[in-house]
């Protein structure tokens, strides 16, 4: 070797042995910042070099840097790119936000499409906090969040229904939710309870634990939901649950605890200010000064009533999860317990559920799944809503001298005290009686996919569900509501199986034509049966069971059958990321309607125009700049089978067995129709860090499903049919945007507000009243108020006045008139995400307003000193006792006490209040531990956070809370009678610690 070779050899050794003393070894894992879950294959670069490795399957990754380097890029596709700065740490744990592009893929029905494709109405959720939100059903934590869909928590009653309008409410007597479809299986969400005339129904999707879900999608407009057919016309509900993936068993331990405590509660006076109010309405009406002196307010009792039925509710969550498998199998198993006491005393709630999800590849070509899904909840109820022996209603008016105990520990009765409103002790009521129920529900699905030639998939999927619902009521014999005790028990059992069968051809030609079609054909059918019976007398209150009573009063046993056989089919193209289009019809037969117009036919188009992806627009900041529209039609078969024709079989006349009829039948009987158009902007700037949303509607419900007189000849007085028309009309706009993206903090905020206008065009009875409260009257909305007037208060002689709409000379129901709408003009909310390091702060706030509410239930307790047989109505408000007319000339809202009715008209407009409000909602702050301390202890990620719920509600609603609404019964309540206030217990503010480990 000669001298130069030699020299060359030693300068290679040198340079390789310098550079080996001058490298470092960073370690470390890179996951997915919002499921926490590894990402395999990121790439972690040196910048400005050639060195990189990925990580492997547990996100794990080990490089070797050049000593002085500063930082390591870090990406992964979908993924937001991060720069990490190197600090003297040589390990590191690197999560990556989800990258907001156009190539987000997004779930819609019967598949997924890329963002950029989508040419109807069409909203993802972000599931990352459901699964943190102390309640007991999903969609509480969506308030807010979504324009054009508004909703609603009527009560604070754990495991309550909760009340969803995607775009208004768009029927009468058919339901106007929207329809909720998990992993492919339609979900049953109607209220099945017999015990619902007087308590919160329960709520169905209380069922499914919100730690499963993925991710939620909510398909607005006609051309996403058409799709669904004879379901869509509320919009439709797409979850879907978590699935395996490829890699190391990734285990989740998730818990939390919170407390809750009533938001607000109107004041009431102590036993002074109201012995001193009732004696200056006597006072007032010449009765003498001390004319209520007989109210002894010397023995010290002072019952603040509102210590005596509320109380620290606590809430308790389990989850334990694990994901992960083979190339061949991917598994998801998850166990959940959920524990939620009220914050009313004898209310609870409790839900214990598993779910297995499984996936396995036979081969290229083929692949199966199925899901498994158990759960069994509890509900406790108590009596409140629309009834005078409800909890709330009687603790609003109770006698403030009067005890809830006497000096044995008995409960009082508040007619041995001074007033007549309350008829029972609200905790007797609360402890003693009961209204519970238990609720099962088993879900089973499986599917095979075969993709048969490139591009050409063929699936069939088959699911059933079986859920039970049983119930039991029980008044206590001695109380004021039965002297013998009263019971009721209640079965409901439902089946039901669906079978699909689809076929997918997606195919890109010549890089410019994108072409996806879609045939698909399903069957489902659903077979119910029920029970209710009820007895009365009961010699003894420690059995609830109905064969203990001395009379069986009612027992009636039903079953019932329906099927749906359905036709459809999509064709969506691209062209040139240009132009899209879309196409869909679908041909639902339904057994429920006549067998004249069995089938309903509902097609819809769509199509966008890509601005941005033109030769002519030159505009660097605009990244997406898309218009779209769509029209189509949906139907509606959501109520019960009263159109169908049946018998009686106990038609018994003379001691001898009969059939008479029972339901008129109408083979004429169809759909109702919705038609929808839908006109939108999507705007994006500065590569999607600023994307703007914005979209006109309007939907026309026509062939409305009425029960509709008929002539008397006919031995009935109703039947169902076609007649009627229901427009929504509105604006949405929603507006999300990364602020700052830095390398240590971060900023996202999004807000999201819209316009709805709700009439009805057609009815056949123009001007019907229903309930003692509402109207329906062509031109108005539904769950429109009509209530006497109330003109305030005559400065001059302190003496409430109404409005005589007749005048008659009298004030009483027949002048009434339409006083305001109860559905909100607007609606939306504003979230924010702050992030700093390893921690976060999240904040959302949700608004709503232009509604009316009838607080009824005020007149309990803000009466005015009316009283009844010389004893006082009830107890009365610090708002009254402050504001009450004193003197001539005083200009106030509030009559002057008397002690006769002619102050107080029950169903007036004196208890009308605005429904406005803004709430901050949720206020999270999350904290991350760093990864040498997650290693330390044997994790692979620990999350610690503290939340707050319903902190703050700017309002000025006299009542609990502006939510709240005390008919949600069946659907036609939520339909029509919406905005009252009848002894319904309002939200709670809470408190929640809670803790996420992964290993």
């Amino acid at each position: 070797m000669n001298f130069s070779k030699q020299l060359l050899v030693y300068l290679i050794m040198f340079m390789c042995g310098a550079s080996g003393f001058a490298q470092r070894t960073i370690t470390g894992t890179v996951t997915a910042e919002d499921t926490g879950d590894p990402l395999l294959g990121a790439n972690i670069l040196v910048p400005d070099s050639s060195i990189g490795v990925v990580s492997d399957f547990d996100g794990n990754f080990s490089i070797e840097v050049p000593e002085g380097t500063q930082a390591l890029e870090v990406s992964f596709v979908g993924y937001q790119s991060k720069m990490v700065p190197l600090t003297d740490s040589n390990s590191y744990n690197i999560s990556l936000a989800a990258d907001q592009t156009l190539d987000e893929i997004v779930i819609v029905g019967y598949g997924t499409q890329e963002q950029k494709d989508i040419s109807s109405s069409i909203q993802t959720i972000n599931t990352e906090e459901i699964g943190k939100n102390p309640a007991a059903s999903f969609e509480s934590a969506l308030q807010g969040q979504t324009p054009g869909v508004n909703i609603s928590t009527s009560s604070a009653t754990p495991g309550a229904a909760i009340n969803v309008n995607i775009r208004g409410v768009s029927s009468i007597s058919a339901s106007s939710q929207p329809l909720f479809i998990v992993d492919g299986v339609p979900l049953v969400s109607r209220n099945n309870s017999a015990l619902n005339s007087n308590i919160q129904p329960t709520n169905p999707l209380a069922d499914i634990n919100p730690n499963d879900i993925k991710s939620i999608t909510i398909l607005k407009d006609a051309a996403a939901a058409s799709i669904y057919g004879s379901r869509g016309a509320n919009g439709v509900v797409l979850i879907t649950t978590k699935r395996g993936k490829t890699g190391k068993t990734l285990v989740n331990v998730g818990y939390y605890t919170g407390f809750s405590e009533i938001t607000n509660t109107p004041d009431l006076v102590g036993p002074n200010r109201f012995k001193e109010f009732f004696n200056t309405a006597a006072e007032f009406d010449g009765l003498g000064e001390d004319y209520f002196d007989w109210i002894d307010t010397s023995n010290g009792v002072s019952t603040n009533i509102y210590d005596e039925i509320f109380r620290t509710g606590i809430t308790q969550n389990l989850d334990i999860s694990a994901r992960g498998g083979s190339e061949k199998t991917r598994f998801y198993l998850s166990g959940n317990y959920f524990k939620q006491e009220g914050i009313q005393i004898g209310q609870e709630f409790d839900r214990l559920s598993t779910r297995l999800n499984l996936d396995h590849s036979i081969n290229d070509k083929v692949k199966i799944g199925t899901t498994i899904f158990v759960n069994r909840s509890n509900h406790d109820r108590t009596i409140n809503e629309n009834d005078e022996y409800g909890v709330i209603i009687n603790a609003q008016g109770w006698d403030p001298t009067a005890p809830i105990r006497d000096e044995n520990g008995e409960f009082t009765n508040p007619f041995s005290y001074n007033t007549w409103w309350p008829l029972e002790n609200p905790v007797l009521i609360a402890e003693e009686y009961i209204n519970d129920s238990q609720s099962t529900r088993f879900q089973a699905s499986a599917f095979a996919e075969w993709d048969i030639i490139p591009d050409l998939t063929f699936r069939s999927a088959f699911s059933s569900e079986y859920s039970n619902f049983v119930e039991e009521s029980f008044v206590p014999a001695g109380t004021n509501k039965s002297d013998d005790g009263e019971a009721i028990f209640a079965t409901y059992e439902e089946t039901t199986w669906q079978l699909e069968n689809t076929l997918n051809y997606n195919k890109t030609f010549g890089d410019k034509h994108d072409l996806d079609l879609l045939a698909g054909w399903t069957l489902q059918e659903t077979k119910a049966q029920f029970s209710d019976q009820a007895g009365v007398g009961f010699a003894t209150n420690n059995t609830t069971s109905i064969s203990a009573a001395s009379t069986i009063i009612n027992s009636t046993t039903g079953k019932n059958q329906f099927g749906l056989q359905s036709f459809f089919g999509r064709a969506n193209y691209s062209f040139d990321n240009r132009y899209v289009f879309a196409f869909t019809l679908r041909a639902d037969g339904s057994s429920r309607f006549g067998e004249d117009n069995q089938y309903g036919y509902f097609p819809s188009g769509s199509v966008a125009w890509r601005l941005n992806e033109e030769d002519f627009f030159d505009v660097e900041s605009v990244s997406n700049l898309k218009l779209r529209g769509s029209y189509g039609l949906t139907g509606n078969q959501e109520i019960s089978s009263n159109w169908v024709g049946t018998y009686s079989l106990n038609a018994n006349y003379n001691g001898r067995p009969g059939i008479a009829p029972n339901r008129l039948e109408n083979s004429d009987l169809g759909w109702e129709k919705t038609k929808q158009l839908n006109i939108g902007l999507d705007l994006g700037l500065f590569d999607q860090r600023i994307n703007v949303t914005a979209d006109y509607f309007k939907k026309q419900t026509e062939d409305l499903l009425l029960s509709a007189g008929v002539s008397g000849l006919t031995g009935f007085s109703s039947v169902f049919q076609n007649i009627g028309e229901i427009e929504n009309s509105g604006f949405e706009f929603s507006l999300n945007a990364d602020v700052i993206q830095g390398d240590g903090f971060n900023w996202t905020t999004g807000v999201n507000f819209s316009f709805l206008n709700n009439e009805i065009i057609k009815l056949q009875n123009d001007g019907e009243i229903i309930g003692r409260n509402h109207i329906l009257k062509e031109g108005e909305a539904v769950s429109t108020l009509y209530l006497i007037k109330y003109e305030g208060v005559d400065p001059q002689t302190g003496d409430a006045m109404f409005e005589d709409v007749n005048n008659d000379g009298v004030i009483d129901f027949d002048d009434r008139q339409i006083v305001g709408s109860a559905l909100p003009d607007y609606f939306g909310g504003w979230q924010n995400n702050f992030s700093y390091k390893g921690f976060s702060l999240t904040a959302n706030i949700q608004f709503s307003g232009g509604n009316k509410i009838f607080n009824q239930s005020r007149h309990a307790y803000e009466n005015f000193g009316f009283t009844r047989s010389g004893i006082p109505y009830g107890n009365i408000s610090e708002r009254v006792y402050d504001n009450y007319w004193r003197e001539p000339g005083q200009q106030t809202d509030v009559p002057r006490p008397s002690t006769e009715a002619g102050q107080l008209q029950r169903f007036s407009t004196q208890f009308l209040e605005d429904g406005d409000f803004i709430r901050l909602k949720t206020l999270r702050l999350d904290y991350n531990l760093p990864s040498d301390i997650v290693d330390s202890i044997g994790l692979s990620g620990l999350n610690l956070y503290v939340q707050g719920q319903n902190l703050v509600t700017i309002t000025d609603y006299l009542g609990f809370d502006p939510e709240v609404s005390t008919n949600t019964s069946n659907q036609t309540d939520l339909n029509i009678l919406q905005g009252e206030d009848f002894g319904t217990l309002g939200q709670a503010r809470t408190i929640t610690i809670g803790l996420n480990a992964s290993f």
